[in-house]
């Protein structure tokens, strides 16, 4: 397959609307009906300990034929998002295995990503479907509010329409082969692909800067609302707006990083990508306006997720067709410990002096510049 094929796209845009028909009306009902506050929050909990499971996950897809695995996948996907006609607390028992057949689908999709097309054109096609998952992740949260607002029953019915949907289609998506392996799990199989990531300097400093810029972006973003709100002390509609515009750029970020990167190059784009992700950082370090931490965001998301794109095609290009699982997995993992400390840190630091941690990570992508240059083109 030389070119990406517009199913795939489709594909991913309703598996991406299922989950938001699914999850949305999942933490809802949590906060509504949870006796306790800390039972209101379990199922966030749960999406974001799937991400702590990549590896073996990873391994998984590697075990597979992918496209066959996609389409098991999403088709329970398609059945437990039913169980939100159950309501609580059956709701939470299904919810883990729920959330981690997304992490598993959104590696096995990264894989089959890299299969598909020229190793030339990986940057280009992880753009395209980075911008599909933006773009419906836009949507989806407000369409299945307004959905449940109507009636209880529309957001599981339609879930389970959009992820049969999208299994047809990723049934219909080309086949491939995978070498035997042993017939049981082993730790050197799981941490294989953590191994590959480090084992070259040039992905290894690619790695180590991603998860680092991955920390940056949650630290910074979790603060606007504190910013726009309480510093600012503008309404949820500025709010708003100002995610709006963190949405755009995280947009636009994703398609350019992937056309651009032909022109520019891989290094000069991942270069290119830090300097503007510091900029919108620094923008947000001395707000005079609610309209600075707009562009600010803006300039953020359309840095990182330019960066994300490119990185993510180099992780995958260079690893062999039967690691790319795991390899996936690998980076899943890591990048899933540490980000959901940068809210914690930005929190801390800001208490400290609220423009500490904007300042502090723009100083940290800018000191990542040099450090990606070296030995990549």
């Amino acid at each position: 397959m030389k070119t990406l094929p517009f199913s795939l796209l489709a594909a991913e845009a309703l598996r991406t609307l299922g989950e938001g028909l699914f999850a949305l009306p999942l933490f809802a009902m949590a906060a509504l009906q949870s006796p306790a506050p800390w039972q209101a929050t379990l199922p966030f909990t749960m999406a974001r300990l799937a991400n702590l499971l990549a590896l073996p996950l990873g391994a998984v897809v590697d075990r597979w034929e992918r496209g066959r695995l996609l389409v098991v996948a999403v088709l329970l996907q398609a059945l437990l998002a039913l169980g939100l006609l159950l309501g609580m607390p059956f709701l939470l028992v299904l919810a883990a295995p729920f959330f981690l057949l997304s992490t598993l689908v959104g590696l096995g999709t990264a894989a089959l990503l890299a299969d598909m097309v020229r190793k030339e054109e990986l940057e280009r096609a992880r753009g395209r479907v980075g911008a599909v998952h933006i773009a419906v992740d836009s949507l989806k949260d407000p369409l299945a509010g307004f959905l449940l607002t109507r009636s209880p029953w529309l957001p599981p019915f339609l879930a389970f329409a959009a992820f049969s949907l999208a299994s047809l289609l990723y049934l219909g998506l080309p086949r491939g082969k995978l070498r035997a392996m042993r017939p049981s799990f082993n730790r050197g199989e799981v941490l294989s692909g953590l191994r590959f990531l480090w084992q070259a300097p040039s992905l290894r400093r690619v790695l180590i800067a991603e998860i680092l810029y991955t920390f940056s972006f949650a630290l910074v973003v979790s603060l606007i609302p504190f910013l726009i709100l309480r510093v600012l002390e503008q309404t949820p509609f500025v709010y708003g707006v100002a995610s709006l515009f963190l949405g755009g750029g995280s947009f636009s970020g994703s398609l350019l990083g992937g056309e651009l990167t032909a022109r520019m190059g891989r290094g000069r784009m991942l270069r290119t990508a830090l300097l503007v992700g510091s900029a919108g950082c620094f923008f947000m370090a001395w707000p005079m306006h609610w309209g600075l931490v707009a562009v600010g965001a803006f300039l953020l998301g359309l840095g990182a997720l330019a960066f994300f794109v490119v990185a993510g095609a180099i992780r995958l290009g260079e690893a062999p067709f039967e690691l790319r699982g795991r390899v996936s997995g690998g980076f899943t993992f890591l990048s899933g410990i540490l980000a959901p400390l940068g809210p914690i840190l930005g929190g801390v630091l800001a208490t400290v002096s609220l423009p500490l941690p904007f300042a502090l990570m723009g100083i940290l992508l800018l000191v990542l510049v040099p450090f990606v240059g070296k030995q990549m083109r």
